[in-house]
């Protein structure tokens, strides 16, 4: 199995648009848009939802006002 990432920590370059492109190429693919901000994969693809599932982290960031000085 072949395995492509396309990363970056800032927004507007161009991650989903590239991600769009080849995913317009590829037959048989799995895509995944793990955007935690904003997955916006499915606005481009239009794919058809097999399954569902909720999803919960496992823990709650806590702010730890020490280091905020």
């Amino acid at each position: 199995m072949k395995q492509i990432g396309i990363i970056s920590g800032k927004g507007g370059t161009g991650k989903t648009v590239i991600t769009a492109s080849f995913a317009s190429l590829a037959k048989d693919a799995i895509f995944a848009d793990c955007d935690v901000d904003a997955a916006d994969l499915h606005l481009l693809l239009k794919p058809e939802i097999i399954e569902r599932h909720k999803f919960k982290s496992g823990k709650v960031a806590k702010i730890d006002k020490k280091f905020c000085q």
